[in-house]
This record gives C-alpha cells, structure tokens and sequence, in this order.
C-alpha cells in the first residue's frame, strides 16, 4: 500500500540526526575499552590464527575445529587486521557497513513505498540501539544484513547486470551465514508463483542465479586452493541442530549438551575434524528427533520466543561492558528481589540507567513489532503487498522457520528485523495520514 505525504519537515532534520548518530559511533570506537567474549572473541582469533601462519582462512589448523564458520567474514577481519592488527579496525569497518546499510535501506525503501516511509525507516533505524551496539562488537549480523541489503538493492534496480550484481552480493551472504539461502529460496517461490499466474518464467532471474553461483564457485575455488576442500559457507548447521534437539534443549542456547554423558559430549575432539564432529552432531540431532518428535515440535515454538522476547543485543556495549542480558537482570529481581547485583557494576545509578534504557528500548521494540505485525495482516487482506514487499516477508518467513527447526538466540533475528522496519515505517506513515485528515475533517 503507497500512500505520499510530504516528508520535508523530517527529511530536514534526518541529515543532522545522521551526523548526530555517526559522531556517537565514532566516539564509542574511541573511547571502548574493546574486549571481545564469546563468538566475537572466537572470530577474532580465528583471524590471528591465520595471519600467524600466514594462510587465510579456514587454514590448515582448522581441520580440527568444531566447525568452520563465516568463511567470508574472518577473512575479512583477516584483511582488517593485516591493515591494522586491533580491535579498532573491526569497528571502524563496522562504521563504515552501517552508513552503507543506512543508504541502501533508504534507497530500497524508497523503490517498495515512498521517500517518507524510507525516511522514518532510517529514523526508526538510528533508534534501534542494537545497531549502535554492534558497531563496537565483532559479529556477523551487521556485514550480514548489508550483503542481503545490498542484493536486494540491486534486485529491485532490475534488468541482467543489477540482478547479476544482486546475486554476487547475495552469493557473499552465503558464504557469512547460510541464512542467505533464504532470500535465494524465496525468489525461486516466488519465480514459480509468478509462471504459475501468467505462464511465463522470469528468465532475467536467472542473472540473479549465476551471480550466485559465480561468488560460490570463486570463493569455494579460492578456499580449495589455501585449505585443501571447497568450503563456501559455515558448517554450523549440525551443531544447531543438535542444541535444539536433546533432552536438554529449552529452545534457545544451552551448553549443557555438550558436558559428559549428554548428546554433544566428545571423549577427544582434538582427533576429530570438523567434517567427523559436524556428522556425529547431525547424527546425534537426527536421531532425538525421530525418537522424540512430539518433544522437537514442541520446542518450535520456544525457539521463536528465546529469538523474539527479548532484544538486549548489544544494549550493554554501549555501558561500555560485556554481557549484561536483561533477561537475567529481571530474573536477578524478580527471584532473589536483589537489586543490588541485578546489574555487575558498582554505582546505582549505572544501574538505574541500565534499566531505564533496557525498558525504553524494549517497549520500543515491541511497538515496532506489533507494527510490522498489523502492517502485514492488514495489508494481506487488502491483498495490496507488492511482489517486492512479499520478497522481503518471504525471507522472513522461511528465516523463522530454520530458527524452528534448529535454536533460537536474540541475535539471530536481527537480519529479519531490520529488512521488515520498511513495514513498521509504513504503518507509521499511515496511521500520521490517518490522523491529519481525520484533523482537517474536524476544523
């Protein structure tokens, strides 16, 4: 649904809101104390590891790893880092893929709605504080979500080389996450839909197809050549599996699967390589399931609420910290009523604004949620959701349905949420236009 109202108020204000948001990034970078834990801390080492030996990733001492993961990325942070070796580099890379992001999400947004829609998506964008966490933190998600962005953003260009572009940008999302196989799957249904209504295959996709089969087979030959096997993509998906099908599995995250005894445990994991640990794992997984799949089924479900519920992404990076989930802050106070250590920091009045900001920020993001919500049930029964718009709600769908068949995190949303603020945006727009003539008829 295109519905255009004049945007110059706030297109007058965004430049200096842009500047405002980039100023607060840089001075985050500078003044972090940047101290990488978990997946980040593992993806920074994966790099020095490999500038050590001086072999790209995945090199040869990654043979006996859980898994190789993000392929592109680390190598990636292995450039960054042979330019200059420090966290620093990370973030300022960070930086520059959030100003790329920011344009590309206004340009596509603009081509599916209206320049008022796309400008209330940046907004809703800069407040969206995960995104300003990120850029001081070394995951996937941001290089991620540009990639799709960026395929998408070519996509919607049409004609043989924007498609064939699109599918080199989509092909490198793949070789970040596996999840890009969902934008890919998405077209195809797409595709069918579209013969299947006027009998005519949209042959131009298939620039799109050989975008992404040239990436692949470049960088899969590439990798064959400094590791010995064509390796394109992460090979997390057994691993994923298995965390959300074992008799310890609560939906979301939990590493007690791999302690003795459990599904995940290995006697001696430095013997066995990724491929060997990947087929134990998904044998694993595999065989819970077909013995417990009333269990699986109803874990589904939970998974979508470890991913959805909350939203502390990266919240605690702006503190300056690590891993404060508020998740557990709640739980801290609403079992132990301890106020005192809901938060790991000296002062209350850190505290105070910790909880403050976490709860403005989630009853911001469960607007916007609730908006993309209403804008989609709306619009379906309108039957007025353009084949592009559909593309974006397609992805999401098939995104969520791989978190239900493997676990569900906070973060693994975050590339589906920030394709569907274009939705939220539009709502807005609307319900601005709803209200303004509803003003006029009453005056």
């Amino acid at each position: 649904m295109k519905v255009r109202i004049s945007a110059k108020s706030i297109r007058f204000y965004l430049k200096y809101l842009l500047i405002l948001y980039f100023i607060v990034q840089i001075l985050l970078i500078i003044f972090s104390q940047i101290n990488y834990t978990s997946d980040a801390h593992y993806y920074y080492r994966l790099a020095e590891q490999c500038i050590q030996s001086g072999e790209f990733y995945p090199a040869k001492i990654h043979q006996y790893e859980d898994f190789i993961v993000a392929p592109l990325y680390i190598n990636v942070l292995i450039l960054l880092l042979k330019i200059y070796n420090s966290p620093v580099s990370v973030s300022i890379f960070n930086l520059f893929i959030t100003f790329l992001q920011i344009l590309l999400l206004f340009r596509f947004t603009k081509r599916i709605f209206s320049v008022t829609t796309a400008v209330i998506t940046i907004i809703i964008y800069i407040l969206y504080l995960n995104t300003l966490g990120f850029v001081i933190s070394n995951y996937t998600e941001l290089f991620f979500t540009f990639l799709i962005t960026a395929g998408l953003y070519f996509y919607l260009n049409k004609g043989s080389k924007p498609f064939f572009l699109s599918g080199i940008f989509l092909g490198a999302s793949i070789a970040v996450r596996p999840l890009g196989w969902a934008i890919l799957l998405a077209l195809l249904i797409i595709s069918l839909f579209q013969f299947r209504k006027s009998r005519k295959y949209p042959f131009d996709n298939l620039y799109i197809y050989a975008g992404i089969l040239v990436f692949i087979l470049a960088f899969g030959i590439f990798n064959n050549i400094h590791f010995g096997k064509f390796i394109f993509t992460s090979t997390t998906g057994p691993v994923n599996l298995l965390l959300g099908a074992n008799d310890d599995a609560t939906g979301g995250f939990n590493p007690d699967v791999y302690k003795k005894g459990k599904a995940g445990f290995l006697a001696n994991p430095d013997s066995l390589t990724y491929d060997q640990k990947g087929d134990y794992y998904y044998n694993q997984a595999l065989s819970w399931i077909k013995n417990h799949p009333d269990k699986w089924i109803a874990l589904a479900p939970l998974k979508i609420v470890h991913t959805f519920l909350w939203d502390d992404i990266s919240i605690s990076n702006l503190f300056l910290q690590k891993d404060w989930y508020f998740s557990n802050s709640l739980k801290e106070l609403f079992t132990k009523k301890d106020f005192e250590n809901t938060v790991p920091v000296k002062g209350n009045f850190i505290k105070i604004l910790y909880w403050v900001l976490e709860i403005v920020h989630h009853i911001f993001y469960y607007i916007l949620l609730t908006a993309i919500f209403i804008w989609v049930i709306k619009n379906i029964k309108l039957k007025s959701i353009s084949t592009d718009a559909i593309l974006l709600l397609m992805f999401s769908v098939i995104s969520i349905l791989i978190i239900m068949i493997t676990v569900g995190t906070p973060r693994y949303k975050y590339p589906i949420f920030i394709l569907l603020l274009p939705f939220a945006a539009n709502y807005f727009e609307n319900r601005f236009l709803q209200v303004k003539e509803k003003n006029e008829i009453h005056q």
